[in-house]
């Protein structure tokens, strides 16, 4: 109910806004309302703060409501960037939220020079701030390929003694290891311990990494980080150009435009097709000014879209889609690159090992976590035939008459169209049916006509009027490929296939498995990072997480970080010593 009121409130205010300057007063009164209600902070941790070009970044993004730290129900999607000294964006991800968290990881290139960087994070409600509120910090990259830009390690007050780092449990979160020394490639298991159902429902992410760092400042914790910040998020909202929250999940928006003045813009139909296995299909409608919104309520990393003009009239228009709304990177201040007392030492080894790592790329890299198959919009009120359960015919002139049995074709001036009998002739639409492969809307049928049948793994359809999005069709007919290839070859200005940001896909990290000591003994394994587990969710009142040493030796950090479901900080810390086996 609070989502439904709170959407309310934002078509008000951009009503509001957009339609005279005044009710300009009404209209901040609105954004003021509304960022109240809002009134989200970003968090981000990332593994470390310190990097080789080579390595890789990763992090996990915690979207807060303000007021308690609990996770925010409102924004879906959120934003991460890095930034070099010269305010330019290395890198730029989209997020889809998940009750708050979201995760990704960035390679780092060896064009990066060695300096300061900074690791920016917001949701898109965030970008109507005036001042510099969004979450920032500092991120440090050494490229030992360009050893004339390298600074010389200078003291630094900061002590770098790793062996006095006191371990920290945190109030209500306890980890248990079974001893504090390993040898190399040995199994650890890690319990995490709670008494309270307040900490057994937060969000955490675990590491464990070698304590090498290149710099002489530590990464900050969410305490640390928010008493030096103590202003983020205190900006105020801006009613020009006003960037929508992403309350139920993706934004895609854009406009069409007529090439004859005096066309009309309103009330067309614009169709919106990711074309997967789990693929994404919307129909909306433009306003008087010709500008129309998708809006994506899961996530769908593709980047394959087509965005298309499907009213008759189609080749009057063209389309564009619109721009997001650019950060401002001007407030942003670069602290100099201070490298601790152990530089030298730290710098070769850690570049020795990402260089062997990076050498078994393919064998130890991380795969992309498979989506889970999502039901089509049609289920389950589809009919299906699967083609292989038939007699194969190899065109659709013979499908439509030997197989699907309520689908048939007219053809008029050499151009087909698709159409579906209804389950009572006297309802029977005369418009076609709405036709889709792999969730790509198909405007000219003579395409099916000629694209091989043994390619179609199966086709869905259903009978009568049907409604999507804005439009009525004649019925629907699916058909979903083998490989989900299909490409169509219409072309237009009414068509266009557009660059636009995805959010990341999952993940999961790699982890070797030694229990077999003779398959992997002869694929070296120099991990400084030995967990990295993004987004864990306790299964009760006790946790057991097992992972495995490297070859590499040293003394490691095991930090669980993260939220209580009511919102609580919580940082607890092991510190753990791996050694050769020959070494008692």
């Amino acid at each position: 109910m609070d989502r439904l009121r709170l959407s309310l409130i934002v078509i008000t205010a951009l009503f509001l806004q957009q339609n005279s300057t005044a009710q300009s007063k009404s209209s901040e009164v609105e954004l003021m309302a509304i960022d109240t209600k809002i009134n989200e902070s970003i968090f981000v941790t990332p593994n470390t703060n310190s990097y080789l070009t080579g390595e890789t970044l990763r992090y996990n993004l915690f979207c807060l409501n303000k007021q308690n730290n609990a996770a925010s129900i409102y924004s879906k999607i959120a934003y991460v960037e890095l930034v070099d000294s010269s305010k330019k964006s290395v890198f730029k991800h989209k997020l889809f939220l998940e009750k708050g968290t979201a995760n990704g990881d960035f390679f780092i290139p060896t064009t990066l020079e060695t300096g300061n960087y900074k690791l920016v994070g917001y949701t898109n409600w965030m970008l109507n701030k005036s001042d510099s509120n969004y979450f920032n910090i500092d991120i440090y990259i050494v490229n030992p390929y360009q050893t004339n830009k390298n600074p010389k390690p200078e003291k630094s007050s900061v002590s770098q003694d790793i062996t006095a780092l006191s371990n920290v449990t945190a109030s209500g979160l306890a980890l248990s290891l079974g001893k504090k020394t390993y040898t190399n490639r040995e199994l650890i298991d890690l319990k995490i311990k709670t008494d309270s159902e307040d900490f057994s429902k937060g969000s955490y992410t675990v590491s464990v990494r070698k304590i090498d760092a290149l710099v002489a400042k530590n990464k900050l914790n969410y305490t640390e980080y928010t008493v030096a910040n103590p202003n983020q998020n205190s900006g105020t909202i801006s009613p020009e150009n006003l960037a929508i929250p992403e309350l139920r999940g993706e934004i895609i928006s854009g406009k069409i435009t007529a090439k004859t003045a005096g066309n009309s813009l309103a009330n067309k139909n614009i169709a919106l097709s990711i074309p997967e296995k789990n693929f994404e299909f919307k129909v909306s409608k433009t306003d008087q000014n010709g500008q129309f919104t998708f809006i994506l309520d899961r996530s769908c990393p593709n980047s394959n879209i087509i965005v298309q003009l499907i009213d008759s009239d189609k080749d009057n228009y063209s389309i564009e889609i619109d721009k997001q709304k650019a950060l401002n990177f001007e407030s942003l201040k670069f602290n100099p690159l201070e490298l601790s007392v152990d530089f030298e030492k730290n710098l070769k080894e850690r570049a020795i090992a990402s260089q062997i790592e990076n050498a078994y790329y393919n064998i130890t890299k991380d795969s992309i976590a498979l989506a889970k198959d999502q039901k089509k919009f049609y289920d389950p009120l589809s009919k299906e035939y699967v083609l292989d359960d038939f007699n194969r015919f190899p065109t659709l002139k013979e499908i439509a008459i030997e197989i699907v049995k309520e689908m048939y074709f007219t053809q008029t001036k050499g151009k087909y169209e698709l159409f579906l009998h209804d389950y009572d002739v006297n309802y029977e639409l005369s418009t076609p049916a709405l036709v889709l492969v792999d969730g790509l809307i198909i405007q000219d049928i003579n395409e099916l006509f000629e694209y091989k049948m043994n390619n179609v793994y199966k086709i869905n359809i259903i009978n009568g009027g049907y409604f999507y999005g804005t439009k009525l069709f004649n019925g629907l007919i699916s058909f979903t490929t083998k490989n989900f290839d299909y490409v169509s070859k219409l072309n237009g200005s009414f068509i266009i296939k557009p660059e636009i940001l995805r959010p990341l896909a999952k993940k999961n990290y790699y982890q070797p498995d030694y229990s077999d000591k003779i398959k992997n003994a002869r694929i070296p394994d120099y991990r400084h990072q030995l967990l990295w587990l993004p987004d864990l969710k306790l299964k009760g009142t006790e946790e057991n997480i097992s992972f495995t040493t490297s070859d590499v030796n040293g003394q490691f950090e095991v930090i669980v970080e993260g939220f209580s479901s009511s919102g609580k900080p919580i940082y607890a810390k092991e510190i753990i010593e791996v050694k050769d086996s020959q070494i008692n």
